[in-house]
């Protein structure tokens, strides 16, 4: 089976390949208050701006995903890179925002359609990885089945991660 780079790996392996940035010149031990080191360079600190924390969190973030994902098993990692590639349709996505929202003739690059789908696709990921823990605690192997899924789907209800009805079924 070919295995398909992380995008996390890839930025990990990238940074490894630059050089490492060059040491700061320093005043040779110098005390800064005289003028007896005019010429000389120094060090300059540079103030942390919003982007450089914001870069820092990201490298943080890449960081702690690679050290998760190195981690991984075999079928842990095949499962991941399934979930990564996976899409839900937007016809159907787009069907179930204009039902919701009222709005007909929706357009396909709306970027309310984007974030229904993500949300949709984090669901269905917490949906078959609640589903698997229960397949592990009944010491079940296999494929996830309808009944793996139902009890997920009632876990999560009762946790509270489903979304209530806000307006009641007019017919049962």
């Amino acid at each position: 089976m070919k295995r398909y780079k992380n995008p996390f790996e890839t930025a990990i392996e990238e940074e490894q390949d630059e050089s490492p940035p060059e040491s700061p010149v320093c005043d040779g031990g110098r005390s800064g208050d005289g003028d007896d080191d005019v010429g000389l360079p120094r060090q300059v600190k540079k103030l942390k701006t919003f982007e450089d924390t914001e870069v820092n969190d990201r490298e943080k973030k890449v960081v702690k995903m690679h050290a998760l994902i190195s981690q991984f098993t075999e079928e842990q990692m095949s499962r991941y890179e399934c979930f990564r590639r996976s899409t839900l349709h937007k016809s159907s996505m787009k069907k179930l925002l204009e039902s919701i929202i009222g709005i007909k003739n929706m357009n396909n690059d709306d970027p309310r359609l984007s974030v229904v789908s993500g949300i949709a696709k984090m669901f269905v990921g917490e949906l078959v990885e609640t589903a698997r823990l229960i397949m592990v605690k009944r010491n079940e192997t296999g494929h996830i089945r309808p009944c793996h899924i139902r009890e997920s789907y009632r876990n999560l209800k009762l946790q509270g991660k489903v979304p209530r009805r806000t307006v009641p079924r007019l017919f049962r």
